[in-house]
């Protein structure tokens, strides 16, 4: 098998894998990490709540542990909002809050600023590490198809 068959199966089987999970809207995950941050707890104890849109101003998405409540404030950036949109309203709306309530605690400006930076880095490092694990695996299961077909080839000759 050529080298550039190889890396076409490679990289088919990673947007498979990458494509296959259902995956929770980046806007939730991030206002779960940033609870998580803001308040020194685990992110797998933050649950989603809901979601509030204010069309076409902003969109609040909450997120709980208990009780206690985080809503993160997204601004409209749709140009013109397109048939994805309407089936999934989130995706009109920027990926980064442009303000945080912790506990009824408004967390805006600089404060904001550093923890969505600290949140990016945390959500980058993931998303690499996920990658990895991703292409691992992929180059686990492309290792085995490769042998067993050289033992199939084997076999015929």
């Amino acid at each position: 098998m050529s080298k550039g068959v190889l890396a076409g199966v490679v990289m088919a089987l990673v947007v498979l894998q990458g494509c296959s999970r259902d995956q929770e809207d980046p806007r939730i995950g991030f206002c779960r990490g940033l609870a998580s941050d803001l308040t020194g707890s685990d992110v797998a104890t933050w649950r989603h709540l809901d979601d509030r849109i204010v069309e076409p101003e902003f969109a609040e998405v909450r997120v709980g542990d208990g009780d206690r409540t985080v809503s993160c404030f997204y601004a409209y950036e749709a140009v013109e909002p397109g048939a994805l949109e309407h089936a999934t309203p989130l995706l009109a709306y920027a990926t980064l809050p442009y303000e945080v309530r912790v506990d009824g605690r408004v967390l805006e400006g600089a404060a904001l600023s550093a923890a969505v930076r600290q949140q990016q880095r945390r959500w980058n490092r993931a998303l690499l590490d996920q990658a990895r694990a991703n292409l691992d695996r992929a180059r686990k299961g492309v290792e085995e198809a490769v042998e067993s077909t050289r033992a199939r080839l084997q076999q015929l000759e």
